[in-house]
Order: C-alpha cells, then sequence, then structure tokens
C-alpha cells in the first residue's frame, strides 16, 4: 500500500466514520451469550461531521464535494456488531475517501468495550479513481472508554474516548 494511503487509512482508522446499517442476528449467534451488552449500549449509533465551508473550483467553475467523516454501528445484546465508517476528503481536484465496514463482536468491561472484528472490507480512493484500492480483514481491534451523558439539547449520548484520551467523539441514536 503506498505511503499516502497507509497513512490515510490509519488515520481514518482512529476517526469516527455514516451509511444505513441493518443487523439481523442468525439463529446460531442468537442463542450464544458468551458477552452481554449493557442495555443502554444495545442498538443503533451514529456519529458524524461535514464540512460547512465549500468551494468553487476556479477553472471548473464547479462545487467541490464536502468534507467529512461519520461512523454507524450497532450493538446486540449478545455483543454481536456492525460497523460502518466513511472519511471523505476533498480538496481542489483530488478527492480521497476511505470506507470500512466491518462486524464482531465488542467485549465489555467495566467503563471499556473492545470492537474486535471477525471479518472486515476496506474501500478507498486517492485523488482520482485510477487510484483506488480495497482490501479484506484488516481492521484491528479498537478499545474505548465509554459513558452515557446528557447533551445541551437533553438527548442521551454515547461518549467513545480514544485509551489515550486524544480523541472523544459523541454518538447519538438515529432519529
Amino acid at each position: 500500500m503506498p505511503k499516502f494511503a497507509h497513512l490515510f487509512a490509519t488515520n481514518a482508522l482512529s476517526l469516527g466514520l455514516t451509511a444505513s446499517l441493518v443487523f439481523c442476528p442468525s439463529a446460531s449467534q442468537a442463542g450464544q451469550n458468551d458477552t452481554v451488552v449493557p442495555a443502554e449500549l444495545q442498538g443503533d449509533w451514529r456519529y458524524g461531521r461535514i464540512s460547512s465551508v465549500q468551494y468553487q473550483d476556479s477553472y471548473t467553475g464547479q462545487p467541490a464535494a464536502p468534507n467529512g467523516s461519520s461512523d454507524e454501528f450497532q450493538l446486540a445484546s449478545n455483543g454481536n456488531y456492525q460497523r460502518k465508517r466513511l472519511l471523505q476528503i476533498n480538496t481542489y481536484n483530488c478527492a480521497s475517501h476511505l470506507f470500512i465496514e466491518e462486524k464482531g463482536k465488542v467485549k465489555v468491561e467495566a467503563q471499556s468495550f473492545t470492537f474486535q472484528p471477525t471479518e472486515s472490507i476496506s474501500t478507498g480512493q486517492i485523488c482520482n479513481t485510477g487510484r483506488t484500492y480495497s482490501s479484506r480483514n484488516t481492521a484491528k481491534s479498537e478499545t474505548y472508554k465509554w459513558s452515557v451523558e446528557t447533551n445541551d439539547y437533553g438527548q442521551q449520548v454515547l461518549v467513545l474516548e480514544t485509551a489515550d484520551g486524544q480523541g472523544r467523539s459523541h454518538y447519538g441514536r438515529p432519529q
């Protein structure tokens, strides 16, 4: 993988990333109960941020696509999860994106949990469609500290903080 693509992918993994998500555990998965997810964590969670500033290419007159990231995941009571993330970066005539879709188990311990992917696919594009990439099963385990808080609008949000305390994201319930 080119150095830029590796850096792009590595940085994207640490960001919150939206896409529709439907989760239906199979009958064999529904009977497993080796991980119990607290009721307050179960269900759908979404995070997203899109740039509010957009520019117009002075040569073509075309507006650039927005920049942003999104992350959506669903946690089942038995610890199964599905997660989809997107990072989109546009500068002048260079549009890059990274999309990661994964599923696996979540391990919950006290106020931390770990996403443990068993399947994943990552696809992306660097600056143009001639420089695309795709890989399978490269997503790594990620551990977060978690808390459920009430935001300024009276809504419950899931706050995920990276283990080193450098990153903090607020996830809401789909409306």
